[in-house]
């Protein structure tokens, strides 16, 4: 591996010229980061003889520590906040196991409501043992919840909550939405596109680099020093939140929600605990502005929504709120304090949104709006509105995406040539080597971001061009050190080290496992085989089969017709008469069918299914079948 190199001077100074920008007089974030500590995890935390974080890596992110040439000041103020993690009190009744995605446990008079669950089993169980062995608190979990769809909330799940209990309705899992609409939203967001979100994330997210003041330092809203192992589960919600002011009686409190679709997550809720007067707007309100698009791929928000739900928020509960707290970061404490983060908040989604849109209606294209729009200091200079996970610059291009579509409003980008091939003729007509030396000339005149495109061409015209790759990753990294998003950091530093490296064959994060396949709806099942489906190879099959799927213990069965033919793979529920096969067996054997039917031999032979019909048609569904590089290439053609 290539060392990294250090800052250049013109990063140095872009970086010092950056303190202009920000409050650095303001440190009250660090006394509230630090209220209601109880204890600490142990420097290496094991599952099992498992590593799952080594709260170590951070220890150059010191309070005393100036920020280094290498990194924004502002990025290295919040990892200086974020890397504590441990045992907090918020307020009589209410904890948080703080991580890279906090648990929260609301100790209630009759047991405990957890709140979250991370991304970890490991991590949960060891979060929910802190809590028991610090407060000598041996109360019995009576109810879980989910705020929203995203895997690191319920990931840890079945660290804390035994499957039985919730099946018994002992312990209710309260959540947004409908069951299947969570289901669908939670599973089908990192399932489906998994794979591409998979390789995206070890660029956002920077699971590729090291942890140091030329790496890795923080990803804004969590440490990123417990990714060792992600060991993820899923349970599904047993009791759906559809209107805004239900209530639950868990523990013997009562719990009121506001529901929030359509928001940071396609299902998300509010949370308003009265008797300790606490409310949670999930990721709706952070200490960072939020993404309206992820980097790392997911449906486009609606800026428009974060503000309205935000304002109901305030409406209903700021006169009586004396603490906010999140499933990231730390709490907000004091009843003005709160208003006046959860309005700001408000402010900056419906500032985005509506600059955005004004400047599209004066005919910018997105590109051009994200170089004009600028956030008011009233906005802009409070540090729970700095951009720790979203980025103004892409927020403000994700409203045009919301709103009007892929199309910038320029003819050329309707039918753009691929960069490979505009690549190539970009260089046949300059050539190689005048292309190069301007490289050469903007990295040494510390015009990085001209030095990345102009010699982007070099390596999308010759992979194999190593003097041009090695330029490029010099001007991606400096890039990268300038940033105060940490996920542009990570990817512009991501991208230097591949140009550099090659592709390492790790940290791809795989959210498909057992427990989201049984949970997935059957039709989404289905869909996943569906983008498996190489259309060119399917296009003279003609196959149809028929899936019984089956419960244990249970007479009720759940049917349905599969079909290839013309390319695409279509799916419904029923049976058809004049199907090639049927396979009856339970969900997790007809989902390896289906989705290794390359296997089936296997699946059959175990018993673990039954067959009526010629299984052949298995072996043509596997003929058909794509399978996906997890390692695909990014920086490279």
């Amino acid at each position: 591996m290539v060392e990294p190199k250090q800052a250049s001077r013109f990063t140095a100074e872009v970086n010092r010229a950056a303190l202009s920008q920000y409050a650095m007089e303001d440190r009250g974030d660090f006394a509230d980061v630090d209220r209601g500590f109880i204890a600490a995890f142990p420097e290496k935390l094991y599952d099992d003889g498992v590593l799952l974080r080594d709260g170590r890596m951070l220890d150059y992110v010191a309070d005393d520590a100036p920020a280094p040439d290498s990194v924004n000041p502002s990025l290295w103020r919040q990892s200086q906040l974020i890397r504590r993690e441990g045992l907090y009190k918020v307020v009589d009744g209410l904890y948080q196991v703080r991580l890279s995605a906090n648990i929260t446990i609301v100790d209630a008079p009759e047991g405990l409501v957890v709140i979250d669950f991370g991304t970890d089993v490991g991590l949960a169980k060891a979060g929910l043992e802190l809590f028991r062995r610090e407060l000598g608190n041996d109360k019995p979990v009576v109810a879980a919840i989910y705020t929203h769809t995203h895997f690191d909330h319920y990931g840890g799940i079945k660290g804390i909550v035994d499957e039985a209990d919730v099946a018994s309705g002992r312990i209710p899992i309260i959540a947004p939405g409908t069951i299947e609409s969570f289901n669908k939203h939670a599973i089908g967001e990192n399932v489906i596109t998994g794979n591409a979100m998979s390789r995206r994330m070890g660029y956002t997210f920077g699971l590729l680099l090291p942890h140091c003041d030329c790496g890795v330092v923080t990803g804004g809203i969590g440490s990123e020093d417990d990714g060792f192992r992600t060991k993820f589960s899923y349970i599904p919600p047993t009791d759906p939140i559809t209107r805004t002011g239900e209530v639950r009686t868990l523990g013997g409190w009562d719990f009121e929600f506001l529901y929030a679709p359509d928001t940071e997550a396609p299902e998300e809720m509010h949370i308003w605990i009265p008797a300790i007067k606490a409310l949670t707007c999930a990721e709706n309100a952070n200490h960072t502005m939020h993404n309206i698009q992820t980097i790392r791929g997911a449906r486009t928000r609606d800026a428009r929504n974060f503000a309205r739900y935000l304002d109901e928020t305030v409406v209903r509960w700021g006169g009586d709120v004396e603490v906010h707290y999140g499933p990231h970061t730390w709490p907000v404490w004091g009843n003005g304090t709160v208003v006046a983060f959860l309005e700001s908040q408000r402010d900056l989604y419906k500032f985005i949104h509506d600059q955005s849109l004004r400047l599209a209606n004066q005919g910018l294209t997105p590109l051009e709006a994200a170089e004009v729009v600028e956030l008011p200091d009233a906005i802009g200079r409070k540090w729970f509105n700095r951009y720790y996970h979203g980025g103004l610059h892409h927020n403000v291009r994700a409203v045009f995406h919301k709103e009007l579509g892929f199309w910038d409003g320029d003819p050329a980008t309707i039918m753009p040539l691929l960069p490979e091939d505009h690549a190539r003729r970009h260089v046949a007509l300059i050539g190689r080597d005048k292309i190069l030396q301007e490289g050469r000339d903007a990295i040494g005149a510390g015009d990085y971001r001209w030095a990345v495109q102009v010699l982007h061409h070099l390596v999308f015209a010759d992979a194999d061009d190593t003097e041009a790759k090695n330029l490029q990753a010099d001007a991606y990294e400096q890039l990268g050190y300038q940033q105060e998003v940490p996920q542009y950091r990570a990817i512009f530093l991501t991208a230097a080290q591949e140009l550099r490296d090659g592709i390492q064959a790790k940290s791809v994060v795989h959210t498909d496992n057992l427990d989201t396949i049984l949970a997935m709806p059957v039709d989404l099942l289905f869909d996943f085989a569906a983008v498996h489906t190489d259309g060119a190879r399917a296009a003279d099959v003609d196959v149809r089969i028929n899936f019984v799927f089956t419960t244990p213990g249970h007479p009720a069965q759940e049917r349905w017709t599969m079909w290839v033919r013309g390319g695409v793979l279509n799916a419904r529920p029923g049976r058809a008469d004049d199907a090639h096969l049927t396979v009856t067996g339970p969900k997790a054997a007809l989902a390896s069918l289906l989705l290794q039917p390359a296997r089936a031999a296997g699946t059959i032979a175990e018993h673990a299914v039954t067959t009526a019909g010629d299984t052949g048609a298995l072996a043509v569904l596997a003929s058909v079948q794509d399978t996906f590089d997890p390692y695909f290439s990014i920086v490279t053609p």
